[in-house]
């Protein structure tokens, strides 16, 4: 199974920044991830798409996340603060988890945050 041609497109532009951040260049990232370098430019391009354990290969080894690839929703998850904030959550019990989604949902009704459901449609 291959990625639709949006979900190519998304996926390219990723594994091209995420290259980059590692200041790697082509080759040397096709090289990493052990598939050949025409391979790796036809991904940057969005000419193919891996495969589903291919896709996980490389997102785990160049730190690519594959919600973004997937669920796109212009938010940017590889920043230090969305990062932090998911460590956090994992500290978290039940009721801590309950008021961080209260105060949540408060920050979205106050117009602080997006509009949940309207991003949905």
């Amino acid at each position: 199974m291959s990625l639709s041609i949006n979900d190519a497109q998304v996926f390219g532009v990723a594994l091209k920044k995420a290259r980059k951040k590692k200041h790697l260049t082509q080759a040397q990232c096709a090289e990493l991830l052990d598939h050949s370098v025409s391979f790796q430019k036809d991904l940057e391009r969005c000419r193919c798409s891996p495969s589903i354990e291919n896709f996980y290969h490389i997102c785990r080894t160049l730190d690519i996340s594959a919600d973004d690839c997937i669920f796109q929703d212009h938010h940017d998850r590889t920043g230090s603060t969305y990062q932090e904030l998911l460590r956090l959550l994992t500290l978290c019990d039940e009721k801590a988890l309950s008021v961080l989604v209260a105060t949540a949902s408060a920050l979205a009704k106050n117009g602080a945050l997006p509009d949940v459901e309207a991003e949905k449609t």
